[in-house]
């Protein structure tokens, strides 16, 4: 019997045809919801940087007044990252300019004891050298874990990095607290956790062992606890739990010995915490054995310690839970939830760790639920907004503004335009192995997209992507090598580009109220 095999074979073709132009529509829909949503952002984070931020540069220090004044704890820490992130976006000249200044600046007017810096005192136009030594390190540390590590995620071994890692090198050089695996800089365990956080990028920055030699003495002083489980489960105390976590990632690859000593331990601290800090639902409260109360607005940078062990071990013991806890968020408790009360810093602190979780845990209702927060809470209502429409630059309100940088980031899948323009709109969304992008603008807009890099590995040297916190998550990255196939599907025209080519910028052009349709894949 005679089969048709030609014409199966042309229904077959037309059928995935048709399913591939579906996907596409899909993804043109969904890519051009986020291009307005992340437009609208980002041109308030354009309009913040140049009305707000950027006038509280003091013209006689250079100095970031965001809150009134230059300290370490707070100004440095969680003010001036991400005014270099709001730049870093949407105006690199600011970021380059001015922003810049700011670190040659502060380092001029108050490094003290070597490169570790004391706050400011406007009013003596000198260094407060009165600062008690803890409190000097506590800074120092704050500013390492909270500012430069955010900046250093997202430029690279740039200055800030060498900012770092001189504070690093002299914390560690005064180190005075004795403990039986050597001097450590503190008691504090949030300091520890910081410096976790900080020796693990910089043994994989510069490939240095006293890095991790450092990491695994605050490691061992802590696993040498045998009751030892933090019992603050928010931040001020919880960045432990993140910090051993990414340890341990790194130590699996470049000790794997001492990563087998320490993975036992860090699973019964973790265990601990599920056991008896977390609701049914898998959010955590503010502290170990609550049994009710307040829940924490840090429960998702506690998972990223948590997803950073299951990538390292290679298992899947946590990500479940995580999994669980993400479909969760969508119940009506979790609905503009107060964190903090009336803060804006409670919905901010939330809302990016579930990004950072949504990076590797997909959950379409995780994915609802940060939209939602992030318009209700952290764009669309005064409310929240000190001065109403625009943020304001102390540190609750800055936070603001990093959370819906990563959130908008998420939704152009990590394309940035160059220049930012108001009324510009750009989104992408996933499509095959690629990402479909939409672009449009009220005026005419000439400029580039660029693409996002393999950032973890180009600059922060990690072997893998791990979980962390204190960065912006990578979406779609292209590697510089490779070759990409960029489709115009309006026009029909098709290019080729390497990686390194499409990160530096993809010339565009879009006139008024029109839509601009891309699809950019690895070639085959």
């Amino acid at each position: 019997m005679k089969t048709h095999t030609g014409f199966v074979g042309a229904v077959a073709v037309t059928a995935m045809l048709a399913a591939m132009t579906v996907q596409a529509q899909d993804a043109f829909e969904q890519a051009s919801n986020s291009a307005t949503l992340a437009g609208h952002a980002l041109s308030k984070v354009h309009r913040w940087l140049h009305e707000v931020a950027l006038p509280q540069i003091d013209p006689g220090t250079g100095l970031y007044k965001a809150d009134g004044k230059w300290n370490y704890r707070d100004t440095a820490a969680d003010c001036y990252p991400f005014l270099l992130w709001a730049a870093f976006v949407v105006d690199q000249e600011a970021m380059n300019g001015p922003v810049r200044n700011v670190l040659d600046r502060e380092q001029a007017l108050c490094n003290t004891y070597g490169r570790i810096p004391v706050p400011w005192d406007f009013d003596t136009a000198a260094p407060a050298k009165d600062t008690a030594w803890d409190e000097v390190v506590f800074q120092a540390s704050e500013y390492v874990k909270d500012g430069l590590i955010a900046m250093v995620e997202v430029t690279g071994p740039d200055e800030w990095f060498d900012r770092m890692r001189g504070i690093e090198d002299d914390l560690w050089a005064a180190a005075k607290i004795e403990t039986p695996f050597g001097n450590i800089p503190s008691e504090n365990v949030e300091v520890n956790g910081e410096q976790l956080q900080a020796l693990a990028r910089l043994y994989t920055m510069t490939g240095e062992e006293k890095y991790l030699d450092w990491g695994d003495r605050l490691a061992d002083y802590y696993f040498a606890q045998d009751d030892f489980v933090p019992a603050r489960l928010r931040d001020h105390g919880c960045e432990v739990i993140g910090g051993l976590g990414l340890l341990h990632a790194v130590e699996v690859t470049h000790r794997p010995a001492k990563a087998a000593e320490h993975a036992p331990r860090l699973k019964q601290i973790y265990d601990q915490i599920l056991a008896r800090g977390c609701t049914e639902d898998g959010m955590m409260y503010n502290g170990l054995d609550q049994g009710e109360g307040q829940l924490s607005d840090g429960w998702g940078y506690n998972y990223v310690g948590y997803l950073c062990y299951d990538l390292a071990t290679g298992t899947n013991t946590y990500r479940p839970q995580v999994e669980h806890t993400l479909r969760n968020t969508m119940k009506p408790l979790y609905e503009n939830y107060a964190w903090e009360g009336e803060s804006i810093d409670g919905y901010a602190d939330s809302i990016e760790g579930a990004l950072y979780l949504l990076n590797r845990v997909p959950v379409a209702e995780g994915f609802a639920w940060v939209d939602r927060e992030t318009k209700n809470n952290l764009v669309d209502h005064p409310s929240r907004l000190e001065n109403g429409e625009l943020w304001g630059t102390m540190k609750l309100q800055s936070n603001g503004v990093r959370t819906v940088l990563i959130h908008s980031l998420m939704h152009t899948r990590g394309v940035i335009a160059r220049p930012w323009q108001q009324g510009l709109e750009l989104g992408a969304a996933p499509h095959g192995g690629g990402i479909a992008i939409v672009v449009r603008a009220q005026e005419t807009y000439r400029g580039v997209l660029e693409f996002d890099l393999p950032r973890h590995r180009v600059y922060l040297g990690f072997q893998n992507d791990w979980p962390r916190m204190n960065t912006i998550p990578e979406w779609f990255t292209v590697e510089p090598e490779r070759r990409y196939v960029v489709n115009r599907v309006d026009t029909g025209a098709q290019s080729v580009y390497t990686g390194r080519q499409l990160h530096c910028g993809l010339a565009i052009a879009v006139e008024p109220g029109e839509t601009v349709r891309l699809t950019v894949a690895p070639a085959p």
